[in-house]
């Protein structure tokens, strides 16, 4: 275990700097979870340039030389330098808030302290700047830090503890916990959940136990099981029938290209004996909702996949009003947003008397992350999320083309970036998933670890 330890030490800590937020959300608020990340980012530098992998016939003074080197010329982290300081100065840029004007007699809403900057609420921007820093710092370990076996470490021990993290907030549920309670059932209006972060990192999990088959990792395969059975009942406790049946969807994708490697790879019946442990992993996780989540929640989900309801006529309604009502606050300011966390300020004076008699109360976010990405960052908010994605995603096309070129059979861990984006793309159309912490690392590591897995030469 110590040898373990020594040698994926850097896979440990991004994986757990990735996991975080899903670790932390039934516990802590939004700004004491900004602050662990920063924390862990800390550590996860340090140990990014202090203990890369090591390549054979290298010293570790050359591996870190040979690291240096190579993040320096990459153009992806200046990009994620200039990100990640637009993000802390959103974050410092507060001031928005509600105001009364005696004069007018009219109730009206305070810009940020530099009106033309992107914005936030007082601890609102605190969060996804330490998700920016988190990101950056992962994307960097995965891209150029780890090797083939420290990332395929970092994909067991992110999912194992993420699917930790599922079991521990499904029991705190079910004993009347009330952050974990509203996670449950929650309206994507009022609270953007952490299933789709459970749902990515099943597709870490599954990935993970063909690579404990494949490296022969024996102990590590009941940790596997666990990440595969808690994220598989985080996936389907807080989620929504729609996202869940996307996510599913997804995951059976990735699970069949597994399966498909695992043929074409393992020696003797591996491809069996991975069946046979990932359906004893479902089948855990099964038990462990039927025991733990409440009886009319299941049927009630079971029901709506089952005959197909999973969008009711007030939910687009309700969407249709709120989208229509975030257009109008992102023409008041197109570059800049109305800044993170006000979308619920604004939406007070775009909407008609008569959108308020059939509306919830307590909105904070539009069923649609898309639209609420652009109305509170803006288009400059949009372009710096974007960027980042666009340098991963042309190196994962790249590397691929290569692997065309080359006609070698890639890994199953290829798959993983093209399948999550896609749900969470999709899924973003009626939920608020882009917005959470995890989920955004998640994403970065996801098309990172895939773009590496690609073989640069010819072989098995």
């Amino acid at each position: 275990m110590q040898k373990a330890i020594a040698k994926y030490g850097l896979a440990a800590h991004l994986a757990l700097l990735a996991v975080a937020p899903l670790v932390l959300f039934p516990f802590f608020s939004g700004p004491t979870t900004a602050g662990v990340l920063l924390w862990l980012s800390l550590f996860g530098v340090c140990w990014v340039f202090l203990g890369p992998s090591v390549r054979t016939g290298e010293m570790l003074h050359d591996a870190r030389r040979r690291l240096v080197r190579a993040v320096s010329r990459d153009p992806l982290f200046w990009v994620v330098v200039v990100v990640v300081l637009v993000s802390g100065l959103r974050a410092l840029n507060t001031g928005i808030d509600m105001v009364y004007d005696y004069e007018r007699r009219e109730w009206g809403m305070s810009g940020p302290a530099f009106l033309f900057f992107p914005g936030s609420l007082a601890d609102c921007g605190f969060l996804p700047f330490a998700a920016t820093v988190a990101a950056g710092v992962v994307v960097l370990g995965c891209r150029h830090a780890m090797g083939k076996s420290a990332r395929m470490a970092f994909l067991l021990v992110s999912s194992l503890l993420s699917g930790v993290s599922a079991v521990v907030a499904i029991l705190l549920a079910a004993h009347g916990d009330k952050v974990a309670l509203a996670a449950f059932g929650h309206s994507p209006e009022r609270f953007v959940g952490p299933g789709a972060g459970f749902a990515v990192y099943l597709m870490f999990a599954t990935v993970a136990l063909f690579s404990a088959f494949e490296r022969k990792w024996n102990k590590a395969m009941p940790l596997a099981m666990v990440a595969v059975a808690g994220n598989a009942a985080g996936l389907f406790a807080f989620l929504p029938p729609l996202e869940a049946t996307v996510f599913a969807g997804a995951e059976v994708l990735v699970f069949l290209f597994v399966f498909f490697c695992a043929w074409r790879m393992l020696r003797g019946t591996g491809e069996f004996k991975l069946l046979v442990l990932f359906s004893v992993a479902l089948a855990l996780g099964g038990l462990l909702v039927a025991s733990a989540v409440p009886d009319s929640a299941i049927e009630a989900k079971l029901a709506a996949v089952m005959e197909r309801r999973f969008l009711s006529a007030e939910f687009m309604d309700m969407r249709r009003r709120l989208s229509a009502a975030a257009f109008k606050a992102w023409l008041g300011s197109p570059w800049a947003g109305v800044g993170v966390g006000a979308f619920r300020f604004s939406l007070r004076f775009h909407l008609a008397s008569a959108d308020w008699a059939v509306l919830p109360k307590h909105i904070v976010a539009v069923p649609n992350g898309w639209w609420h990405m652009l109305v509170e960052r803006g288009i400059v908010g949009v372009v710096s999320v974007a960027l980042p994605f666009g340098f991963l995603l042309f190196t994962y096309f790249k590397r691929m083309a290569i692997c065309i070129k080359l006609v070698a059979m890639p890994g199953p861990a290829v798959l993983l970036a093209p399948v999550a984006m896609a749900a969470v793309a999709v899924t973003a159309l009626f939920g608020g998933s882009p917005l959470r912490a995890e989920v955004l690392v998640a994403l970065c590591a996801a098309l990172a670890v895939s773009a590496n897995s690609f073989p640069k030469r010819r072989g098995r």
